[in-house]
C-alpha cells in the first residue's frame, strides 16, 4: 500500500484550517516564538517530583519598588534538550523569568476572526452560543455543528496560556459568553476590545505574486483581537497587545506569498496598581525567524471495500511528498527592550547571535519542487516573500518586489536569531546602577549554550555564575529539522535519511524503528545543565537519568492503564542526584538523591522495585481501518499515517508525558522522605468526552481532561535511617466551583464530500474544558513516638473549605480536647454592599473584610473573636477606612475601633491615621518632582497636632535602599552602600559618621576582609527605667498571649511594615531577665494587614510574661507591650505563707519533691540572694524586707517562678 500527502481538503468545502482527519494529529496551526515556546515551558509547568523535574533558578535581581514585586531571573527547563525546539535569547533550555505574555494555541480556527467567508472560518468568540443548548452533545447535536462547521464556523475555543509575576494560569473563551480561567488565584479576563480590529503589522502582495491568495492586492492581513486585560486579586491590572508592536506573529514558512499572519502571542505592555501607579515594558521587532519541522501526513479512503483513493481521488498514492518532509512556521518575534517604573528603569541590551542556523538543504527539495511544479512559472518570491529585503522591513519603494532569482543562501541570511548581552538597572534619571553580562558559545557550529552571568558595576565586576552542560566524545547534538527525534521530540541519535522511507512496512513500523528512545542514555542527555559555579565558589552538580514507566495510558484514557512486568524507557530526563558542596571546604559536601519507584519499604531500601511512572499515552503514526460516521447506507474505512505525535493525547500532566506516583527523596545525612501523588493508577484518569459520532476512536482524540488533577501531593512520609516512621501528612483534595459555570463546551467535527458528490462522512467530539480549582480540603500531620510508634503518635488537622471562585472560606484545626478552632473568612465578592460591589468590579477582592474565629457549627457558633477591615472611597480609589476587633462568645460582638485610616493622597498613600486610644499620625512622601523617590516615605510625625509632636524624617538613595533616618530626637542614622546597591556601613549623623556597624561581602577569589572597627565612646548601664511606646519598625494592631492546656499561643498583627526584618519573641518570668525563645520572619515592606503567631511549647509554670522584639534591616529595634499569661502548675506547688510576716521560712508544698533539683531566690534587681537544694522549707530570716522571686527548677529541665513579699 502506498500513499500520497495529502495536503489539502477536498475544493468543494470552504477552506478549512483544521485538517482532513480531525480526530489524527496533522501539522500544528501556531507556533512560538522560542521566547514564548520556553515561557510556555517555565510559566506553565510547575516544578515537581511528580514529573522528575528540578527547580533550577539564577536570581539575578528583584524589583520590589511597589506591588507586583518584578524577579528577574533565569530559569533552566531540566526536562532535557529537544533538537528541533531553537534555544531562546538566553541560550539552550534557559527562560528569562520577565517574558511575560498571553500565548495562543489555535484550536480549529482563531477565536478572534471576523470574517465567514475564503479569509478564514467566523471565530469561536462569535460562534459559541451555537454550544450553550442542552442538545449540544448529542448525536443530533453534534451532526448540527458539523454542518455549521462546513459553513466557515470554528467550534473550539482556543487556548490562552499566561504569565504574570506570581501567577500562572490558562483561559478560555466560553460557551456562555464568558472567559474560563484556570489559575490557582481569582484573577478576572477581560478583552481589551470588543472590536477584533487589529491588523498585522505587514501588506499583503498585490502584483509581486503570482500565486493565488485571497490577499493579494488586499490593505491589511486578517483583523485579530488587540489584546487582553488581566486583573489580579488586589486589583492590579496587567494590559497585553494594545497595538501590533507588542505582538508575535507567525505565518506558513512555504505559503507566504499566499496565507495570513495570525496573532501567536501578546506581550505585557503595562502594571497598573489599583492605586493608579504604572510599570510600562517595552519591545523591539527583531529579524524574521523560523521554527521547522519534520512532517509526514499521508492518507487514503475507500468506500464499500473499494480501492483506496486520495484527496484528489487518484489512485496508488506515492508515499515520500516531492516538495521535502519538512514544513515550519516564519515567525516575526519581539524582544523585551525596557521595563519602566515609578523610580527605576530596567535596560535590556541585545544583538544578533552567529549561533547555529538551518541547514539550506531543508528548505531546498520544497524551494526546487516549487519551481519545477508548474513549468517554471512559479517563483521563490510566492513562496518566500518576507524573506526579501522589500518586504520585511516593511516595502517603502516603488513598485515593489520583483523576482531577480537569488540565491537560496541570501534569502534565508534574513532569517537571524537575537541573544540577550545585558541587563542594567537604572535609576529614574536613567544612571546605571548594576548590569548583568551575560557570556556565550556563539559558534555557527554549535548551538547557543549560555556559558556565564556576571554582575558587574562600573569597572568592578563580582565572580559570575558559571555553567557546565553535558558532553560525550565524538558525538554531538543533530543539526536542526535533521533528526527523527522520540516520541516526545528529545534527541534518540536518529538522523533522517530517504532510504529510512523505504523499509519493510514502513508504516507500522516507523515508530518502533524511528521514534523510540536511544538505550543509551549519553544521547538525550546531551547539551543538558550538570553543574552550576556559583560566585561563593560553592558547586552544584546535576545528575540526570532517562524516564522510566511500567504503566501505560490505554488508548482511550477513560479506560484505565495497561501494566508492565518490567520497566519501559521513555524520553527526556529527569533528577536522579543533586550534590552541593564547596571545593575549599572539606566535608561540605550534601547530596540528595531521588528514586522513582513503586511500594518503597524503608526497612528494604535496596530492593528492585518497578517503576511508579505512568506514561500519559501510546504514541501511534499509522491508523488502518478508521471509521468516520457515514450520512447514507455505506461503508467508509480511511487509512492515515502522520509523524505529528507529541500532542496533548501524549500528556499526563503538568505539559509533561510522564507523572511518577511515588517518589523517593534520601539525603547524605541519613533517612528518606516518600512523597507520594494523584496520578492514573490511583483513582485520577481522564473522562470520555462528552459526546462522539463516529466509531473509531484514537489517542488524539479530544476527551474531557483531568489533568489538573494529577501531580497533587497526597502523602509525604519521613523515615528515620533504622527504617522507622518518624512522620507523616496526609492530604485530601476537593473539586472547588460548579462545573456549569466554570468550563468551557468545544466541538471537534469535520464533514468531508466523497468523490462522487453525492456522500458524505461526518466526524465529531464533543468535550468539556474543566477550570475547576482542585485544592487540599484537609492536612493531616502525624507525628510517632520511635519508642511504641504503633501505640502512640500525635496527630494534628486541618480542614479548609472555599469559596466557589476558590478564596479560603473556613480554616480549622483540632486542639487537643478534639475540640475544632475555626476560622471564617469574608471578602468583598461575599458581599453586597455598594463598596463592595464597586470593588467586585475591580476584581479587588483579595483581602478578607472579616475574619471570624470562633467553635461549633456555622448554624450555631461560638464566637471567639471578629476582626473586621471596612474599606471606603477615598479620591476616586477603595482603600482601607477603619480596622475594629471584638473580643466574646455573645453575637453581636462589641466591636472596638483599633485604628482609623483618616486621609490618603491621590496616589493612595496613606496621609494620616489613628490607633486605639492614641493620637494622629501623619505621613508625608516625596512628590512626583522628585525623580527616583516618588511615594517614598519622607516624614512621619507621630502626636500630630499635640504641643510635642514627634517627628521622624527619610532620605532614599534611589533604586538602592534607605540613605537616612532621624528619629524625634534628631537623632540620624545614616546607611552607606557599596557599588553593587549592598549595605556597607550604617553610620552615625551623616555619610562621614563614625561606623557602628560594617559589612563586607567575601566571594571566592576576592579575599578582602572586613575593616576592624575600634570601639568609640563608653559603655554604662542605664538606669531602670519604663519604656514608653517609642515609634516602631511596624505599626503593632495587636499583640495577644493565650494560654492552651500546656501551650501559649501569641498572636499579632500589623497594618504597616517599613524596612522591617524579623521579630523576636522573648519571655520572662520576672519582667527583668527576658531569654529569647523564637523568631518569625518579617513581611519586610507592607501597607496591608498582616497577621502572626508563635507557640510557645515550654512555657514556664506560673506567670509568663512575653513581648515582642520587633528588629529592622538596619538592626536596629524596638519592644511591644508585655503581655501575661499564667500557666497552671501541674504539680500543684503551694509556698506559705505569703506574705511572710513573722516566720523565719518558707514552706513548700508539693506532690513529689524528688522532681525538684534547686530552688533559687532573687531580689527585686535580679541579684540572686540565695540557693539550696530542693527542701521542703526555705529559711529567709536574713532576707530584709522587700519583693522577691522564687525560681524552682525541675529535673526535667522546666521552671516555675512565684513572687513572695517579705514584711
Amino acid at each position: 500500500m502506498r500513499f500520497r500527502l495529502y495536503g489539502c481538503c477536498l475544493a468543494l468545502l470552504v477552506p478549512l484550517t483544521n485538517p482532513c482527519f480531525s480526530q489524527i494529529p496533522a501539522k500544528p496551526k501556531t507556533l512560538q516564538s522560542p521566547t514564548a515556546a520556553n515561557f510556555d515551558q517555565h510559566g506553565n509547568i510547575p516544578v515537581s517530583l511528580f514529573t522528575g523535574k528540578p527547580e533550577i533558578n539564577i536570581p539575578l535581581y528583584q524589583v520590589s519598588n511597589q506591588e507586583p514585586d518584578i524577579p528577574i531571573e533565569l530559569q533552566y527547563d531540566a526536562s532535557g534538550v529537544r533538537p528541533d525546539a531553537h534555544p531562546s535569547w538566553v541560550g539552550l533550555n534557559f527562560n528569562l523569568s520577565t517574558n511575560y505574555a498571553v500565548i495562543r494555541t489555535i484550536r480549529d480556527g482563531p477565536d478572534d476572526c471576523p470574517y465567514q467567508d475564503s479569509r478564514g472560518k467566523l471565530g469561536y468568540f462569535f460562534t459559541a452560543n451555537l454550544v450553550n443548548d442542552n442538545n449540544w452533545n448529542t448525536a443530533a447535536g453534534i451532526k448540527s455543528i458539523a454542518d455549521n462547521s462546513t459553513l466557515g464556523r470554528d467550534m473550539e475555543p482556543d487556548e490562552y496560556t499566561f504569565n504574570l509575576p506570581g501567577i500562572a494560569g490558562k483561559f478560555y473563551w466560553g460557551h456562555d459568553g464568558k472567559f474560563k480561567v484556570a489559575c490557582d488565584r481569582p484573577v478576572k479576563v477581560e478583552w481589551s476590545s470588543l472590536a477584533m480590529d487589529t491588523k498585522p503589522p505587514f501588506t499583503p502582495p498585490s502584483n509581486q505574486v503570482d500565486v493565488f491568495s485571497i490577499w493579494k492586492g488586499k490593505p491589511n492581513y486578517r483583523e485579530h483581537a488587540k489584546g487582553f486585560i488581566i486583573t489580579d486579586e488586589l486589583g492590579i491590572r496587567y494590559e497585553f497587545g494594545g497595538t501590533n508592536a507588542y505582538m508575535e506573529y507567525g505565518i506558513d514558512f512555504f505559503a507566504q506569498g499566499s496565507e495570513t499572519w495570525n496573532c501567536n502571542a501578546w506581550y505585557l505592555k503595562s502594571i497598573t496598581r489599583a492605586t493608579g501607579q504604572v510599570t510600562d515594558f517595552s519591545y523591539e521587532r527583531g529579524p524574521m525567524i523560523a521554527q521547522m519541522y519534520f512532517s509526514l501526513y499521508q492518507a487514503q479512503y475507500k468506500v464499500n471495500g473499494g480501492g483506496f483513493l486520495d484527496a484528489s481521488c487518484s489512485a496508488n498514492p506515492s508515499l515520500f511528498p516531492v516538495s521535502g518532509p519538512i514544513n515550519g512556521k516564519l515567525i516575526s518575534p519581539i524582544y523585551l527592550k525596557e521595563i519602566t517604573g515609578t523610580n527605576y528603569k530596567i535596560k535590556f541590551l541585545s544583538s544578533q547571535s552567529t549561533e547555529l542556523r538551518y541547514d539550506e538543504n531543508i528548505f531546498s527539495a520544497y524551494v526546487n519542487w516549487n519551481k519545477d511544479q508548474f513549468g517554471g512559472n512559479s517563483r521563490t518570491l510566492d513562496i518566500l516573500t518576507y524573506l526579501y529585503p522589500c518586504f520585511y522591513p516593511p516595502e517603502t519603494a516603488t513598485p515593489g518586489c520583483v523576482e531577480t532569482n537569488p540565491p537560496l543562501s541570501s534569502l534565508l541570511a534574513a532569517l537571524q536569531w537575537k541573544k540577550l548581552d545585558k541587563i542594567q538597572v537604572q535609576s529614574a534619571a536613567g544612571t546605571t546602577i548594576k548590569e548583568f553580562e551575560f557570556t556565550y558559545n556563539n559558534l555557527a557550529t554549535e548551538r547557543l549554550m549560555l556559558q556565564k552571568v556576571q554582575e558587574k558595576s562600573g569597572a568592578k565586576a563580582l565572580p559570575p555564575h558559571e555553567f557546565t552542560y553535558f558532553t560525550s566524545p565524538a558525538i554531538a547534538l543533530p543539526p536542526y529539522a535533521r533528526s527523527h527525534t522520540d516520541h516526545w521530540g528529545f534527541n534518540n541519535a536518529k538522523l533522517i535519511a530517504a532510504a529510512d522511507f523505504s523499509i519493510a512496512n514502513f508504516f507500522n513500523n516507523y515508530g518502533a524503528t524511528f521514534r523510540s528512545p536511544d538505550a543509551d542514555s549519553k544521547y538525550v542527555k546531551l547539551g543538558s545543565l550538570i553543574k552550576i559555579k556559583y560566585p561563593t565558589g560553592g558547586m552544584t552538580e546535576f545528575t540526570f537519568e532517562p524516564h522510566t514507566y511500567s504503566k501505560e495510558v490505554k488508548e482511550k484514557r477513560w479506560l484505565g492503564f495497561d501494566t508492565y512486568a518490567a520497566d519501559k524507557l521513555s524520553g527526556g530526563l529527569r533528577i536522579k542526584q543533586i550534590k552541593t558542596y564547596d571545593p575549599n571546604i572539606a566535608g561540605s559536601e550534601m547530596t540528595k538523591s531521588y528514586a522513582y519507584v513503586s511500594g518503597f519499604n524503608a526497612a528494604a531500601p535496596n530492593a528492585a522495585l518497578l517503576s511508579s511512572g505512568v506514561l500519559g499515552g501510546k504514541a501511534q503514526y499509522y491508523w488502518p481501518g478508521y471509521q468516520p460516521k457515514p450520512d447514507g447506507n455505506f461503508t467508509y474505512t480511511e487509512d492515515v499515517f502522520s509523524t505529528q505525535s507529541v500532542l496533548p493525547g501524549s500528556e499526563n500532566s503538568y505539559g509533561s508525558h510522564i507523572g511518577y506516583s511515588e517518589v523517593v527523596e534520601a539525603t547524605s545525612t541519613g533517612g528518606w522522605t516518600v512523597y507520594k501523588f494523584t496520578n492514573f493508577d490511583n483513582g485520577y484518569p481522564d473522562a470520555a468526552p462528552s459526546g462522539t459520532l463516529q466509531s473509531s476512536s484514537t489517542a488524539y482524540q479530544p476527551y474531557n481532561s483531568n489533568a489538573f488533577q494529577r501531580g497533587k501531593k497526597i502523602s509525604e512520609e519521613h523515615y528515620l535511617q533504622n527504617g522507622s516512621l518518624a512522620g507523616k501528612t496526609t492530604f485530601q483534595y476537593s473539586l472547588i466551583g460548579n462545573l456549569t459555570d466554570y468550563s468551557a463546551r468545544a466541538e471537534r467535527t469535520l464533514v468531508r464530500l466523497l468523490c462522487d458528490g453525492d456522500n458524505r462522512v461526518y466526524e465529531g467530539t464533543a468535550y468539556l474544558i474543566d477550570v475547576r480549582k482542585f485544592l487540599p480540603t484537609q492536612e493531616s500531620n502525624i507525628t510517632y513516638d520511635q519508642d511504641s510508634p504503633a501505640q502512640y503518635s500525635s496527630t494534628f488537622t486541618k480542614n479548609y473549605q472555599y469559596w466557589p471562585n476558590g478564596q479560603l472560606h473556613i480554616e480549622g484545626h483540632l486542639n487537643s480536647d478534639g475540640k475544632e478552632l475555626k476560622t471564617w473568612y469574608v471578602y468583598p465578592a461575599n458581599l453586597n454592599d455598594p463598596v463592595s460591589v464597586a470593588m467586585i468590579a475591580k476584581n479587588m477582592i483579595g483581602k478578607p473584610t472579616s475574619v471570624f474565629h470562633y467553635t461549633g457549627t456555622e448554624m450555631q457558633p461560638v464566637a471567639l473573636k471578629l476582626h473586621n477591615v471596612i474599606f471606603g472611597l477615598f479620591n476616586g480609589l477603595y482603600l482601607p477606612k477603619k480596622v475594629e476587633s471584638g473580643v466574646g462568645t455573645a453575637l453581636p460582638m462589641a466591636m472596638v475601633t483599633d485604628i482609623d485610616f483618616l486621609t490618603y493622597d491621590a496616589r493612595g498613600n496613606l496621609l494620616t491615621y489613628k490607633e486605639r486610644n492614641g493620637s494622629t499620625t501623619k505621613l508625608d512622601y516625596y512628590g512626583a518632582a522628585d525623580i527616583g523617590k516618588t511615594d517614598l516615605l519622607k516624614q512621619r510625625t507621630d502626636f500630630d497636632g499635640t504641643t510635642l509632636p514627634g517627628v521622624t524624617t527619610f532620605t532614599h538613595k534611589p533604586v538602592v535602599g534607605m540613605e537616612s533616618f532621624s528619629d524625634a530626637n534628631a537623632k540620624t542614622i545614616f546607611y552607606e552602600y557599596d557599588d553593587f546597591g549592598r549595605l556597607k556601613n550604617v553610620r552615625t549623623a551623616s555619610a562621614g559618621g563614625a561606623v557602628r556597624v560594617s559589612y563586607c561581602y567575601n566571594y571566592a577569589g576576592q579575599l578582602v576582609d572586613c575593616a576592624a572597627l575600634a570601639p568609640t565612646g563608653s559603655i554604662a548601664a542605664g538606669s531602670l527605667s519604663l519604656l514608653s511606646d517609642a515609634a516602631l519598625p511596624v505599626t503593632l494592631l495587636e499583640f495577644e498571649a493565650f494560654a492552651q492546656e500546656k501551650i501559649v499561643l501569641l498572636k499579632w498583627s500589623t497594618s504597616m511594615e517599613t524596612n522591617s526584618d524579623h521579630f523576636d519573641i522573648e519571655r520572662s518570668s520576672d519582667g527583668k531577665r527576658w531569654i529569647k525563645i523564637g523568631s518569625e520572619k518579617a513581611f519586610g515592606e507592607s501597607d496591608t494587614l498582616k497577621s502572626y503567631d508563635f507557640v510557645d511549647l515550654k512555657p514556664l509554670a506560673g506567670e509568663n510574661l512575653y513581648r515582642l522584639k520587633m528588629i529592622d534591616t538596619d538592626s536596629s529595634f524596638a519592644y511591644s507591650r508585655l503581655r501575661s499569661v499564667l500557666v497552671d502548675d501541674p504539680e500543684k506547688l503551694i509556698l506559705y505563707p505569703n506574705p511572710v510576716i513573722v516566720e523565719n521560712s518558707i514552706q513548700l508544698q508539693t506532690d513529689d519533691l524528688g522532681q525538684i533539683r534547686d530552688i533559687t531566690v532573687f531580689d527585686s534587681s535580679g541579684k540572686s540572694v540565695l540557693k539550696s537544694a530542693a527542701a521542703g522549707s526555705i529559711k529567709v530570716a536574713h532576707l530584709a524586707a522587700g519583693i522577691y522571686i522564687v525560681q524552682i527548677t525541675y529535673t526535667d529541665g522546666s521552671i516555675r517562678t512565684q513572687r513572695i513579699v517579705k514584711q
